[in-house]
């Protein structure tokens, strides 16, 4: 009784406190951020996101971990109470028995946002974020019956009873695999408590108390699933029996790149925590609360057709590089952050033609780049698909006495001497989306690699048409890098692939969607037969396509893939009408392409690859929230 007096009388002095201090004293708040076991790699990722988006927002982090202890998690939440903090960020270690420290948090008019982990029956907390664990759990099943189609020998570890992941993984397995009916059998299934350790153990004593052994082992976590890894290995199994795990671990990924493991399921932890932070934050000091407290982001199965979606793909070793490319965000963000900005700066940014919407977004992203900064004046320049116009821009920008150009240009070829005459002039110049050589003195380039993007798509390809193909190409603007580079790259799969995929029509439509749309109706009159596929060098040509095949009455019969995930193309998957496009983050390009130039112009230090190549993948209807511009999609 007495603990309790004592707490209440804290709990008043804190409050007294909370509400003498000024505006601008509030905005210098402290956020609990409380992990349930940091012995997990899950969590401790999860910790390091909270923790760097913590600097960006310029809040104080109080970091706890609860040891896999209630008790000790119970502590650190009453302790958080009485310190005074403005918001608590949690992954509650049992959801059932944590509920009453978090209702004590409410009552005591401490916001609180869950991650990860939701807990019902607290009435009052502000909002969830986390990851569907139901949906992850049914895209488990639908992974195992897209590869047992006849049906499969199944061995479940369940996480540990109790937590909401585990409770929710299995229920979203079993709704599915029920459902599949008596094909998919459970052989085994018991608690490994999301342990590694156990996993091994659980196993080795599964597998020894069967008959014959599974065909496939499922496993509620990754730690769980590396140990089953273990057992089968040790059993001589590895070549017969297949694993999918959960959660995207690193170790995971890099199971799956060397042949161990199968599958997981990656659940954007980093992304989980940093909104959860963000809403945490928001409300503490602006009152705002989210208009849908309940924020869920749909996991997606990895195996080696999309291993480079991992969200921590960039923590495998030799992965470094595109790691730091897949999630589309720009690099260098705590070395401008670093950087004194007491010199003002005047960067010119220069699209080719901003009809086209890719290079619209990409100009926004630049602007909001520039005024994040700061002390950088943003000039917007439209080469209006001149080279004349584009080259004018350039020289106006040495002219202006600009301290840099960031510059994705029309031509490569034809715009190599204006921007040789940049450099010679002083102008720090960094390329973007499009790369030139032979200029020297180029300080750097920021892209997607699209040549690999070209090579994402001819995969896709042969996923989706695994006998074989009558394929119909339409290329880009004629001496554009991307073009080459993206056919090149579909090409060398295309042709490697053998003599089943044949290329039944190929010509420019010069990226534009009137012209993808005359010219597929020009080649759809000119062939006996629809072709399987149209694959297209960016999703305007493909939009074009799509028209043309639909006023063809061939919609459903011929699939189409783009390149660049415009909104309009994103809603177009979702719609049924295309079938694919590549991602290759122009926010991300621009932005880290705008960091180089104003780290150089400032003489700070900072280390960058050269070029920097972002990794494009592939994005369907399975994957399509990885998407860049999702959020622009109506209803996305």
């Amino acid at each position: 009784m007495m603990k309790h007096i004592r707490l209440l009388l804290l709990l008043v002095i804190v409050a007294l406190l909370a509400l003498s201090m000024p505006a601008a004293a509030q905005d210098d708040i402290t956020v609990l951020s409380s992990m349930p076991d940091l012995a997990f790699p899950f969590f401790v990722h999860m910790q390091a996101q909270i923790r760097d988006e913590a600097a960006n927002l310029g809040v104080t982090l109080l970091e706890t971990d609860g040891q896999s202890a209630v008790p000790k998690q119970t502590a650190d939440v009453e302790a958080a109470i009485v310190q005074g903090v403005a918001a608590i960020v949690i992954s509650p270690l049992d959801v059932a028995a944590m509920a009453p420290a978090l209702q004590q948090a409410v009552d005591a008019g401490v916001p609180v946002v869950t991650v990860d982990r939701r807990v019902e029956g607290v009435s009052g907390i502000l909002a969830h974020v986390g990851a569907d664990n139901v949906l992850g759990g049914e895209a488990q099943a639908q992974w195992v019956i897209s590869n047992y189609p006849d049906g499969a020998r199944i061995f479940y570890l369940e996480g540990q009873p109790g937590a909401g992941p585990a409770i929710d993984r299995k229920a979203g397995f079993f709704s599915v695999i029920d459902a599949a009916g008596d094909a998919y059998p459970i052989v085994f299934e018991q608690t490994a408590n999301f342990r590694r350790d156990e996993g091994l153990s659980v196993t080795e004593a599964g597998l020894a108390g069967l008959d014959a052994p599974p065909d496939v082992i499922v496993a509620a976590n990754d730690d769980m699933a590396l140990g089953a890894l273990e057992a089968i290995n040790a059993a001589g199994l590895g070549d017969s029996v297949k694993i999918i795990g959960f959660d995207a671990l690193p170790e995971a990924l890099e199971s799956i790149m060397n042949g161990g493991m199968d599958g997981t399921v990656e659940q954007f932890p980093g992304q989980q925590g940093r909104l959860a932070l963000q809403i945490a934050v928001e409300f503490a000091r602006t009152g705002t609360a989210p208009e849908n407290s309940l924020q869920l982001i749909t996991p997606v199965v990895i195996d080696s057709n999309n291993l480079m979606e991992g969200e921590r793909i960039g923590e495998v070793p030799g992965m470094e590089a595109a790691g730091e490319a897949t999630g589309g965000a720009a690099l260098l963000g705590d070395e401008i952050a670093a950087c004194p900005g007491a010199a003002a700066l005047t960067i010119y940014g220069s699209m080719p033609d901003l009809a086209f919407p890719f290079f619209v977004h990409m100009q926004l992203q630049g602007r909001d780049e520039a005024a994040a900064i700061g002390g950088v004046t943003y000039v917007e320049t439209d080469g209006q698909s001149s080279v004349p116009k584009q080259t004018a821009d350039v020289e106006a920008a040495i002219v202006q006495g600009a301290q840099a150009l960031v510059i994705s240009p029309l031509d490569v070829a034809a715009m190599a001497p204006a921007l040789q005459q940049a450099v010679d002039a002083g102008l720090i110049v960094v390329t973007v989306d499009r790369r030139v050589e032979g200029v020297p003195g180029i300080l750097n380039h920021v892209g997607a690699d699209n040549v690999l993007g070209g090579e994402a798509q001819a995969q896709w390809v042969m996923s989706n048409y695994p006998d074989g193909a009558r394929i119909f190409y339409l290329e880009g603007q004629p001496g554009s890098g991307p073009a080459i580079d993206r056919k090149a790259g579909f090409f060398s799969a295309i042709e490697a692939a053998g003599d089943a995929y044949t290329i039944v029509f190929e010509q420019t439509a010069n990226f534009r969607r009137d012209e993808g749309l005359s010219v597929t109706e020009a080649g759809l009159a000119g062939l006996e037969t629809p072709p399987d596929v149209i694959v297209a060098a960016n999703d305007d040509m493909a939009l074009g396509a799509l028209e043309a095949i639909n006023a063809a009455g061939l919609g459903d019969q011929v699939k189409i893939v783009g390149f660049d995930a415009l909104p309009e193309a994103l809603e177009s998957i979702m719609n049924g009408g295309m079938d694919g496009t590549v991602e290759q983050f122009p926010g991300g390009q621009i932005r880290t392409a705008l960091r180089v130039a104003v780290l150089q112009a400032r003489g700070c230090d900072y280390s960058v690859a050269n070029p920097v190549l972002l990794t494009p993948i592939v994005i369907d209807s399975a994957n399509i929230d990885s998407a860049e511009r999702i959020g622009e999609v109506s209803g996305g």
